[in-house]
């Protein structure tokens, strides 16, 4: 009988329990919300939750046991790296996967064409007719998308054909991104079998190849993102190559990164003291051979001050240029007036005279109860007064959440539900659900524009398109047993979380060093207005990667993985 629950109970089932416990959480959290609208209310409810999650808490244990068993075998055994004798050199690799990629999306294309031009494309191409700017939309991205917009109705006769270009060029750049990140893995002697998979992933996942032709920014930030990750990869892996090289394309990619989302800075900022605290953990529990410790964090010090300037006085010289005026902070209280509005919904009649005329000033009842939706703050945080007295926003806010505590939780957790619930469906309905609308998984619907500027569409694939729109405005995807899954903009946290606790366990901090900004952007969309999966997208795009990189059989990977190795073994 022993010997039977060591089997169970050993090394990889005790590391996998935190995990498996915080998986269990939200699935329980996330199925309560949305059969009740609510989590518990009462000590014989929060019980019931308490065994469910402890239930449930053994077998995801046991799924992520049985994964970072694989992972083990990935990193310490051999694996086929090559799929035949010869070896390529790195541009001939970058061009071969940068053309598959390419070519597999140029149907879409022409499904689509001239472009996918939804989501906020029509709102940052009226600032660029009107020559007025606002700071709510990245100035960088305006301006790039605004470029093409004019190339079209200046020089090629139509605006249409001008997004056209923007489509073919968005393609090029993220498919020269993809075949660039394959090339590093094919460098770093990953396996062959997860690179074709992730190019499989690139160039046929719906998402990928939608969003390619898309107006978004989300697309090249997501691209950058990328990259910025594969360069902190090499950075803490001092595969750097030329100095001066590496250094310029580092501080490029960091700062074109923060300048095209402008919640990015935040999450970068926060990283930086768990980027130097990994570390200084990497110096003290392996050797750093040929290195000194302080000089290199010297450097990165040095660059992250260099980033920051650059991005300051860019970001500065982009506002002057454009004469643009500061956006609203309304994206930030998109949380608390949730809550607030929730609170108002839910308990109208228990909330005293007092604290009602408070909310008016905030939070009309004459269109709270209409405008509120759980998944979405946007019909309540375009609505609300915040300019006239914001300290007294935040003060009734306070006020409001200590009587209703558990409504303030549950508001949150149903406005990020998206995030961290596998099974949620809500992010995939946000706006509709349909082909006509073009609503659903991703919004593939057409902008409207002012007469003369529009933006014609013409679909040389209809039946391509009819597939494609079956699969993210239908969301006919939902339908597919277990793969479906992929879809989940939670998905990627939790095989992201996945990758911390394995190298973390491993004591190879340097691993975890190339995914801090994520795991700090990640919290941002937490107070986001919603669940849609392009916020999700440098997530989709990274983690995989980062996963390909478990595999890698590098020399100077392999030394360290040895030692890390024998230290974990010692340990246990």
């Amino acid at each position: 009988m022993k010997t039977k629950i060591y089997i169970i109970y050993d090394k990889y089932f005790k590391n996998s329990i935190g995990l498996g416990f915080l998986i269990a959480l939200s699935t329980v959290l996330g199925y309560t919300l949305g059969e009740k609208q609510r989590t518990f209310r009462s000590l014989s409810e929060f019980g019931l939750m308490v065994v469910q999650v402890i239930l449930l808490t053994v077998f995801t244990s046991f799924v992520i046991k049985l994964l970072l068993k694989f992972m083990t075998r990935l990193r310490d055994s051999e694996v086929k790296t090559r799929v035949g004798q010869k070896e390529y050199h790195g541009w001939q690799v970058f061009l071969f996967y940068t053309g598959v990629i390419f070519l597999f999306w140029l149907p879409v294309f022409l499904a689509y064409y001239p472009s996918v031009f939804a989501y906020d494309a029509e709102g940052q191409l009226y600032q660029v007719l009107a020559n007025d700017y606002s700071t709510h939309h990245p100035l960088i991205h305006t301006l790039f998308l605004g470029a093409f917009f004019n190339l079209g109705g200046n020089v090629l006769g139509s605006y249409s054909a001008g997004m056209a270009v923007h489509s073919i060029v968005q393609m090029l750049l993220m498919a020269m991104i993809f075949g660039y990140t394959l090339m590093v893995l094919y460098q770093e002697k990953t396996s062959c079998v997860m690179r074709f998979i992730l190019l499989a992933f690139y160039a046929i996942f719906p998402t990928n190849s939608i969003l390619a032709i898309s107006t978004t920014k989300d697309v090249l930030f997501s691209g950058l993102v990328l990259l910025f990750v594969i360069k902190m990869y090499q950075w803490s892996r001092g595969i750097s190559g030329n100095r001066i090289g590496f250094a310029i394309a580092f501080l490029s990619i960091s700062v074109l990164m923060l300048l095209f989302r402008n919640n990015a800075v935040y999450a970068y900022v926060v990283s930086l003291p768990f980027v130097f605290l990994l570390w200084r953990k990497n110096a003290e529990s392996v050797r750093n051979r040929n290195q000194n410790v302080k000089s290199v964090i010297m450097r990165g010090v040095c660059a992250v001050l260099a980033t920051l300037l650059l991005f300051v006085v860019c970001s500065a010289g982009l506002k002057q240029m454009t004469s643009a005026y500061n956006g609203s902070p309304r994206e930030m209280l998109s949380v608390p007036l949730q809550q607030m509005a929730r609170t108002r919904v839910h308990h109208e009649e228990e909330i005293d005279a007092a604290m009602r005329t408070e909310l008016d000033s905030y939070i009309s009842s004459e269109w709270v109860f209409a405008a509120y939706n759980p998944y979405l703050a946007d019909p309540v945080k375009s609505r609300a007064v915040i300019h006239d007295n914001p300290v007294g926003l935040i003060k009734t806010w306070v006020k409001l959440g200590t009587q209703f505590p558990m409504t303030y939780i549950d508001a949150f957790l149903d406005n990020s539900i998206g995030y961290w619930y596998l099974a949620d469906k809500s992010h995939s309905t946000i706006y509709g659900v349909g082909t006509e609308s073009g609503f659903g998984y991703l919004s593939t619907d057409n902008r409207t524009m002012p007469a003369g500027c529009e933006i014609i569409e013409h679909s040389y694939l209809p039946g391509l398109r009819v597939f494609m729109e079956k699969i993210v405005s239908d969301n006919e995807y939902q339908k597919i047993p277990v793969l479906s899954v992929i879809f989940a903009p939670a998905f990627y946290w939790w095989l992201l979380c996945l990758y911390i606790v394995f190298f973390f366990k491993r004591k190879e901090y340097k691993m975890l060093l190339p995914v801090v900004f994520l795991v700090m952007y990640y919290l941002t969309l937490l107070l986001s207005p919603t669940v849609l999966i392009r916020y999700m997208y440098p997530f989709v795009v990274s983690v995989p990667v980062m996963l390909c990189l478990t595999s890698a059989k590098r020399c100077d990977i392999v030394e360290n993985t040895c030692e890390n190795t024998q230290e974990v073994l010692k340990n246990d």
